[in-house]
């Protein structure tokens, strides 16, 4: 054709072969590069076929580098390995041994051989972006310990030495080494757009691989190895943590997030809160011996490690609990399908309680999560939504069959969440992303607060002869010390660690994460314990800081920080470091609804108004009154008759003054420990007469009273209820206020946190053994804080206390001479704990419960020394076996409280303290 074309043209022959030859050359160029490229497609398909083949890829370069690297690897960067193993084989243990320590753990010379790798063909349904396979893997060494002779050996495997804590004290010392390992692995991985590329790593064992170990005991004049349970222990624990992975369990690697390429954020997506109203019961329904019912709200997943809990009432027909309830949920839960289980049970001593049933719904439903066709999570509501409002059968009935119901009430309340910023976008483009970004409200004051507490370092217990004399204690400074970490929120117990033996410098990393009410007056306290065999566990050290002065005032999306917080108040010396992170949620809760569960109820007034018949203003000066909570243990406090007063221009013929019948005391202050604020409720039984008198009760609950502010509460007088009767705790509604028998307004306030009236409480002095949190000048500013309030408040009212402003030199120094003569002597148990409130015309003894606020120059004085006469600073024995003696006296009687006292009491409110696993 071309020959054609230019014959026509009348070209020459110098022109058309010089054609002719470039087009050849075209071509020869042409096929030469599609042959190299179809011989790079026709290899690479050849290579790819070896993945699908049975036998897998060779990958020896693999092993080559491996194997060069393995040594150079710094064991320390397996720190959190050895925190895994002592927590499999803690779990395995029997009874007698106590707790497991890995002393020393060493990845061997020999590294693990990767034999071969399978890759699966895509199979129609699967998504595009997941990757299947197989790999094979193998280890074989020579056991170093067990060998008689080392003078040829050239590799040692990895291995760890273990220590065994026993129940008598006989810590038993072990070396184990991997000698053999091989199995097969599944993978799944899923790929992403982001960097690193790599979303997820999905793997489980085909099978439990084949593992050996050798066991040596670690001491020359005892071979406890001929013990079967120790080597048995050792060889069967490793093999149960690894039968936790075998197919079809799994274990998922958040790639991302290893390497920090994931947002910032915490795992939790956001609150659950639920309103527990009521119950009904058909009476001829059978749920065992149901007196004393409770309702419970918990993950399905985890009901052991999150719960919350209502107050036990006395009811098997109608409870009415009133009370909410707030639980986290996670982007887990979504693809989990977990249930959030709300269960109303009847509460037993002896035996475990019986379930009146429960109602199931589901946390994907809840939260409306959004999946992928690949499994994963793309979104949940962003808005709060109510998700429940109404009665629901509990029994597995419908509505109309059923015979237990409950009325509750659910919403969900989202987090705010932080759009990632694309860096690929012009600067433009990121600034008007910024625009849109959603506004925090200022009434979402709530949030959620993750704590990763890291580890410690440099912990001691303190020489006692070098200590201050406020602080000095039995203990051995030279004893290595077995740390575990507890952790409070507004001094509520909530998360604990743990245990690492005979180890200076643990390393923890345990997360928990918490829902904050309010991040204004929340706080966190991080406390170090020692554990002792037998004995109440000493605090090595304590700290505690407000979020406010940790993140600053103003409340962002997002708020992270990483630090060193010295531990002090304690026996002993050291640093904790902690990563928090906390989210805001979109939820607003009443003020009386954010306090906290622990705190002082401080009551400086009560004042009768308007008594009735039988109650008679005449006879005031008979009139009597015991102020009571109605939790235990027993707490309750005596006004005299002596002490009560009538106001001026009260006289019983002006009535048109509106002080008719008004009666107060105002010359002392009640103070009263709270722990479980949101289950109590205050009871003031009123008395005239001798013992056949007449008798009323008021009562109001706590779950309706503000936090750090002084109110004034007005209650109405009713029919007389001791607050532990049958009666007294049916339901949780609000008396009428115009009481038949008259009025009582109560000048009162809650002031959050632990206080000194906290020493009469054993829950609390058994937790704080060795340690002193009002120690140096903290309590001192908050007791200034309370003086400077009430004297400004006072003043206002027309009375003077200029001279209570300010803390004297003079007023110091006697405070510090009352300190130390407390300390110097155990004082007697509170005498009115164990009294009836039954009275006779003749007891007008005074308390050692009734603090006076004389207005005297010495006023600060005397309010910070009646303060610290509530806190008993019990002192240790010197004595080791003393103290083992008292821990075992005090367990008894623990048990034996636990029978004796009810339902509603700090031993159970501690049911809902999370443990890491």
């Amino acid at each position: 054709m071309i020959c054609y074309f230019f014959g026509r043209l009348s070209i020459g022959l110098f022109f058309g072969f010089l054609a002719i030859a470039g087009c050849a050359l075209a071509y020869w160029v042409v096929g030469t590069e599609s042959k190299d490229g179809l011989d790079w497609q026709l290899e690479k398909l050849d290579g790819a076929s070896t993945l699908y083949e049975t036998n897998g890829e060779s990958v020896e370069w693999i092993n080559f580098i491996l194997q060069k690297v393995w040594r150079s690897i710094d064991p320390r960067m397996f720190a959190f390995v050895e925190d895994i193993l002592e927590d499999t084989l803690q779990s395995v243990a029997p009874s007698i041994i106590q707790a497991v320590k890995v002393t020393d753990f060493d990845i061997g010379t020999q590294s693990p051989v990767i034999q071969k790798i399978r890759v699966f063909p895509h199979h129609p349904g699967q998504p595009d972006e997941s990757i299947f396979g197989e790999v094979s893997f193998s280890l074989t060494s020579r056991a170093v310990a067990s060998s008689h002779s080392r003078s040829n050996v050239k590799s040692t495997p990895p291995g760890l030495s273990l220590r065994f804590k026993t129940g008598i004290k006989a810590p038993l010392d072990v070396k184990a080494e991997l000698t053999h390992i091989s199995g097969k692995l599944l993978f799944k991985i899923l790929t992403s757009a982001d960097p690193p590329f790599l979303s997820k790593i999905t793997f489980s064992f085909t099978s439990v691989p084949t593992i050996t170990t050798g066991v040596m005991p670690m001491s020359k004049h005892l071979n406890l190895m001929r013990l079967p349970m120790l080597k048995t222990l050792v060889n069967e624990g490793v093999k149960l943590g690894f039968a936790d992975l075998v197919d079809p369990k799994s274990m998922t690697l958040d790639i991302q997030a290893l390497i920090g390429a994931a947002t910032r954020d915490t795992t939790a997506i956001g609150v659950v809160k639920v309103d527990i109203r009521q119950a009904i019961r058909d009476i001829h329904a059978k749920v065992g011996e149901a007196r004393d019912s409770y309702a419970t709200v918990s993950l399905s997943n985890q009901p052991g490690r999150q719960m919350a809990s209502t107050r036990v009432l006395t009811n098997e027909e109608d409870p009415r609990w009133n009370e909410t309830l707030c639980i986290l949920v996670h982007q887990d839960d979504i693809l989990a399908d977990t249930m959030i289980d709300i269960k109303v049970w009847d509460a037993d001593k002896v035996n475990f309680d019986d379930l009146w049933g429960s109602v199931s719904i589901s946390v994907k439903d809840v939260v409306l999560g959004k999946l992928d066709r690949l499994g994963n999570v793309t979104g949940w509501c962003q808005q709060e939504h109510a998700v429940f409002d109404g009665w629901a059968p509990i029994d597995g009935k419908d509505m109309s069959e059923s015979r237990i119901k409950l009325d509750f009430k659910m919403t969900f309340h989202p987090k705010y969440v932080v759009p990632v910023e694309n860096i690929l976008l012009d600067p433009k483009q990121r600034e008007t992303n910024k625009e849109d970004k959603e506004e925090i409200s200022p009434d979402h004051k709530s949030g959620i607060l993750s704590v990763q507490i890291t580890q410690a370092t440099d912990l001691e217990i303190g020489d006692p002869g070098v200590t201050d004399e406020d602080l000095k204690h039995p203990y051995n400074s030279n004893t290595i010390v077995n740390p575990y970490a507890v952790l409070y929120i507004n001094d509520l117990k909530v998360y604990q660690t743990h245990a690492k033996l005979s180890n200076p410098s643990p390393y923890w990393n345990a997360i928990t994460e918490q829902f904050i009410k309010d991040y204004d007056s929340a706080y966190v306290r991080i406390s170090v314990k020692h554990s002792i065999d037998l004995e109440r566990d000493p605090v090595l050290g304590t700290y505690a800081f407000s979020l406010k002065d940790l993140f600053g005032p103003t409340i962002e999306k997002y708020k992270e920080t990483e630090r060193w917080v010295p531990l002090i108040k304690g026996i002993g010396f050291g640093k904790v470091s902690m990563l928090i992170r906390y989210k805001p949620v979109k939820l607003t809760l009443p003020r009386e609804l954010r306090g906290a569960d622990v705190g002082t109820l401080i009551i400086e007034r009560v004042m009768f108004m308007g008594l009735k018949p039988p109650m008679e203003a005449e006879t005031f000066k008979s009139t009597k009154a015991i102020v009571a909570l109605n939790v235990d243990p027993s707490i309750h406090k005596r006004l005299r008759a002596s002490d009560l007063k009538q106001l001026e221009g009260s006289n019983d013929g002006d009535n048109d003054s509106g002080t008719a019948g008004q009666y107060a005391w105002s010359r002392k202050r009640l103070y009263f420990p709270l722990t479980m604020r949101y289950r109590t409720a205050v009871y003031i039984h009123c008395f005239q007469g001798a013992m056949s008198g007449s008798k009323a009760t008021g009562r109001f609950w706590l779950k309706e009273v503000c936090d750090n502010d002084w109110q004034e509460v007005l209650v109405g007088l009713h029919h007389y209820t001791p607050e532990k009767s049958k009666e007294a705790n049916r339901n949780e509604d609000d008396w009428p206020l115009n009481g038949p028998y008259g009025q009582v307004k109560i000048r009162m306030k809650i002031v959050p946190g632990f206080s000194p009236v906290h020493g009469n409480l054993k829950s609390f002095t058994k937790d704080m053994i060795g340690a002193d949190p009002f120690h140096n000048e903290d309590f001192k500013v908050k007791a200034q804080q309370w003086i400077r309030e009430e004297s400004s408040e006072n003043t206002a009212a027309g009375t003077e206390r200029s001279k209570s402003r300010r803390m004297s030199t003079a007023t110091s120094e006697a405070l510090k001479e009352r300190q130390e003569h407390i300390q110097n002597e155990d004082e007697a148990e509170d005498e009115d704990d164990n009294e009836d409130y039954n009275y006779d015309d003749n007891d007008n003894g005074s308390s050692d419960d009734e603090f006076v606020l004389e207005g005297s120059e010495n006023e600060d004085a005397n309010y910070l020394e009646n303060m610290h006469e509530g806190l008993k600073n019990k002192k240790l024995h010197k004595f080791k076996v003393m103290r083992k003696l008292e821990f075992g006296k005090d367990y008894v009687k623990q048990k034996v409280d636990t029978i004796r006292e009810g339902f509603n009491s700090d031993d159970r409110a501690g049911r809902t303290m999370a443990k890491e696993i």
